[in-house]
């Protein structure tokens, strides 16, 4: 009889911890998945002067997601888009800028969006996806590795639209597929968005 009593104290136990640890689990997704929206206006890369056009940004603790339209670029050009992620934003100098890229504890990423070209009306739309954790492989990395896993809330993303000049026929899968591709004449970051953390 004792024994009977406690196989079913034991079995009984058991199921309480399986069920909380279910539970455990079950918050952890629903945590994961908590997705909240922001929006912001584009601005001239270097100055912030507002420009016409605006971002908006999904993300998660575990992935971030962009959407971009703009307008006011070079009609019939080639375009990359940088996911500029700082990791950790309380150990950027002043605000999060390009002097904090070098700051090891900032730990700061610059990897490849996406790419497009114009047409006649210098107007672009896109949209970018970034997951945490090591970048695909073949993916074009300037620095770092990344969104860091389980920090999608608390980074401060900045998405850069970088110009690669006129479109140069032959090269175009370079130009809007890499930081410096057949730069025709020259490649230089000409808008931005920024997105502050949430948490």
């Amino acid at each position: 009889m004792k024994t009977n009593v406690m196989r079913s104290a034991t079995i009984a136990g058991a199921l309480a911890l399986g069920f909380c640890l279910t539970v455990a689990a079950d918050d952890d997704e629903q945590e994961g998945r908590e997705t909240t929206y922001q929006t912001a206006n584009i601005v001239m890369f270097g100055t912030g002067a507002p420009l016409g056009g605006a971002g908006t940004l999904f993300r998660s603790k575990r992935s971030l997601e962009v959407r971009i339209a703009t307008t006011g670029l070079q009609s019939g050009g080639a375009f990359s888009v940088w996911w500029v992620v700082f990791n950790n934003p309380d150990a950027c100098v002043g605000g999060c800028g390009g002097d904090d890229l070098g700051r090891p504890d900032v730990r700061a990423s610059v990897l490849y969006a996406a790419g497009f070209v114009t047409g006649t009306d210098g107007s672009a739309n896109l949209t970018a996806h970034l997951t945490a954790g090591e970048p695909a492989e073949g993916l074009d990395v300037e620095r770092g590795n990344g969104l860091e896993r389980g920090n999608g809330l608390r980074a401060e993303v900045h998405v850069i639209v970088r110009s690669h000049g006129a479109i140069n026929p032959g090269h175009v899968a370079e130009q809007i597929g890499s930081f410096n591709g057949a730069c025709n004449p020259t490649c230089a970051n000409k808008q931005a968005v920024i997105f502050m953390p949430v948490r």
